[in-house]
């Protein structure tokens, strides 16, 4: 049924939740992981830290792939995670993809809404061609 497997994650709670299940599915269907992690410089952060960031989210997944025999594809791109959303899925060409509801930005808020997803989130289920499972 799945072949590929997109999971974006930025290590946030709902991002790692993501990962879990793709795997899960990557596991039960014989599939390869498309591991994505986006570097945003609109965050205000140096490239060495997205960098370093994106890589120990990255090296995360591939560890709990390994687990389970599957296979992990790691992209770190510099992108904006909304307006190049369609590009992104596009190019890595997954037959389903994963994400969180909602990444690290909403973990810092006090009283999270559950009720809500991120503009991240948002965005990938209006420009997907393809089924996208948000994880919360």
């Amino acid at each position: 049924m799945f072949k590929n497997i997109l999971v974006a994650s930025d290590g946030s709670k709902c991002g790692d939740k993501a990962v879990d299940l793709a795997i899960d599915l990557a596991s039960k269907y014989g599939a390869k992981i498309s591991a994505l992690y986006v570097m945003d410089f609109a965050l205000d952060f140096s490239y060495d830290d997205l960098d370093d960031a994106g890589g120990a989210v990255l090296d995360e997944i591939t560890a709990k792939g390994k687990e389970k025999d599957v296979v992990v594809v790691e992209h770190i791109i510099t992108a904006d995670p909304i307006h190049d959303m369609a590009t992104m899925i596009r190019k890595i060409n997954p037959d389903i993809a994963v994400f969180g509801a909602f990444g690290k930005s909403m973990e810092t808020q006090e009283n999270i809404d559950y009720s809500k997803i991120g503009s991240v989130a948002e965005n990938a289920l209006k420009v997907s061609k393809v089924p996208v499972i948000l994880v919360k």
